[in-house]
């Protein structure tokens, strides 16, 4: 299968011509109309992961400061 994507929505009239164009070359075509996906936040994208994650004692913060090897500040 090839797919052909068009980056601007286009009108009725210019889609027939299009189907007419691909019928004439014997192409049986398909045409979708795919809707724009909504711009997700960084939490929305990454919240099916937290359940995994329910059962256990852990911070986001400690993990970060481990992993980039932060200590905490100590009293002098």
């Amino acid at each position: 299968m090839t797919q052909i994507l068009l980056k601007n929505s286009i009108d009725n009239m210019q889609i027939n011509v299009l189907m007419g164009l691909f019928s004439s070359w014997n192409v049986n075509a398909l045409i979708t109309d795919e809707k724009k996906s909504e711009n997700k936040t960084f939490s929305q994208l990454f919240s099916k992961n937290r359940g995994m994650w329910q059962d256990y004692d852990i911070d986001g913060d400690k993990l970060r400061n481990e992993a980039w090897g932060i200590n905490e500040k100590k009293a002098v």
